[in-house]
């Protein structure tokens, strides 16, 4: 498995290539306050996840790339790859989303040579019970970041709190959170350069 500081670098790496952070580091045009707003779409897009697959797999197969003809005479298909989607794939977005955002803003979460089967899952409140509640849970914990100052807390505090609460979510419903990583990552490898040209910046 990887460190958080291995996919941190990965997640530069790919996001710079495909046009998504400036080379030259720091946020670009996009405002601390964007990047909380994308942490929150990126839950919510979990949450619509669940709302159309459950927590199924929907990912469809890629195009059929070729056929191949093995030792033995048997065939098999040779797929390219297609874009993971369902819950599992989306909380993937989200770690991606926060750990691309403390790596541009300078944030450090817990000891970034940890694994993230490491992270400790934050202690579950009473209240949540359903994947809606556990989303609203998210949401309150994004919101804490944006909230800087409330009750004494700090970026650094509160987005280590999101991903402990992310890593709670994931093992309450049963997802692979380190493996829904590397599909994602890798199907990120093969998109085009700012695919679906979707920015938030207004002066972009």
């Amino acid at each position: 498995m990887k460190t958080l500081a291995q996919m941190t670098a990965e997640i530069r790496e790919i996001n710079v290539a495909k046009g998504w952070r400036p080379a030259t580091g720091g946020p670009g045009h996009n405002t601390f306050g964007d990047y909380v707003a994308l942490l929150h779409s990126e839950i919510s897009e979990a949450l619509e996840a669940y709302r159309d697959h459950r927590l199924n797999d929907a990912t469809a197969p890629g195009p059929l790339l070729a056929t191949h003809i093995g030792p033995n005479g048997e065939s098999f298909d040779e797929f390219a790859p297609s874009k993971p989607e369902g819950v599992g794939s989306e909380f993937a977005d989200v770690l991606i989303r926060l750990l691309d955002m403390c790596d541009i803003f300078g944030i450090a979460l817990f000891d970034m040579d940890m694994e993230i089967g490491d992270v400790s899952p934050l202690e579950i409140p009473a209240g949540p019970k359903t994947f809606g509640d556990f989303t609203a849970w998210l949401h309150f914990r994004v919101s804490m970041v944006f909230g800087v100052g409330w009750e004494g807390i700090t970026r650094e505090r509160a987005l280590t709190m999101t991903l402990r609460a992310l890593v709670a979510t994931a093992e309450r419903f049963g997802v692979d959170l380190a493996a829904e990583y590397e599909r994602k990552i890798a199907f990120n490898r093969t998109r085009t350069f700012q695919h679906g040209g979707r920015t938030l910046a207004d002066n972009h």
